[in-house]
């Protein structure tokens, strides 16, 4: 008798650990589909703003006095592409959500981004440094470590007052985008960076990278 309720015991505890932990699973899916829609709504939102400032750029195309609005404006925004960026990233590799629509949709953000900065260096002389990361997610064991010395390098040089755009492309995905300035700049290996339009191929260290910014300065 004593056996019989312990075995009942150990079913029921087992049930409802079954149960708790479904639950759970259950919760976590939920809240990384929320986060996934979030960030979606986001790049859209961001969207919208960077096709304000593309037409503010085509309204005034022939005047300079755009220019303070136009790229304060884009620094902005570079920001909160940057942002969400951060948070792909952890949805990719922390919580192990994948999606390639809206990595897509994040990268045609970036690439609108970097063409209008672009044509911030032409029209209105503005001084920053435009890096490009190549990168892959799949078969790039130095990827991951070349992303945080870029970050580090960056960082490293607001102190000397030399600004870096970044865009961070993952070159593997099938991304029009990114497909299109692999082709342009002739990008075949990962990882590789692009500086002012200059292709430097493999892995750099921060130091490495700080002193190519600066001569691109």
């Amino acid at each position: 008798m004593e056996r019989k309720l312990s075995l009942n015991v150990y079913l029921i505890a087992f049930i409802l650990s079954a149960l708790v932990f479904a639950s759970g699973l259950l919760l976590g899916n939920y809240l990384d589909e929320m986060s996934r829609l979030k960030l979606s709504e986001e790049i859209s939102k961001t969207h919208q703003r960077l096709a304000s400032v593309q037409l503010l750029s085509l309204m005034e195309a022939n005047s300079s006095s755009y220019c303070p609005l136009y790229i304060s404006s884009l620094h902005e925004i570079d920001t909160e592409i940057e942002n969400s960026g951060h948070k792909l990233t952890y949805l990719e590799n922390v919580k192990l959500v994948q999606d390639n629509e809206l990595k897509n949709n994040y990268f045609i953000l970036e690439g609108e981004s970097y063409l209008l900065s672009k044509k911030a260096k032409q029209l209105c002389n503005d001084t920053s440094i435009l890096l490009i990361n190549f990168y892959s997610n799949s078969n790039c064991d130095s990827c991951a470590a070349a992303g945080i010395e870029i970050l580090g390098a960056r960082d490293d040089l607001l102190d000397e007052n030399i600004s870096v755009k970044l865009f961070s492309f993952d070159g593997t995905i099938g991304s029009p985008i990114a497909n299109s300035l692999k082709n342009q700049y002739n990008v075949t290996t990962y990882p590789s960076i692009v500086i002012n339009d200059r292709v430097y191929p493999g892995m750099h260290n921060k130091e490495q990278i700080k002193s190519i910014l600066r001569e691109n300065r």
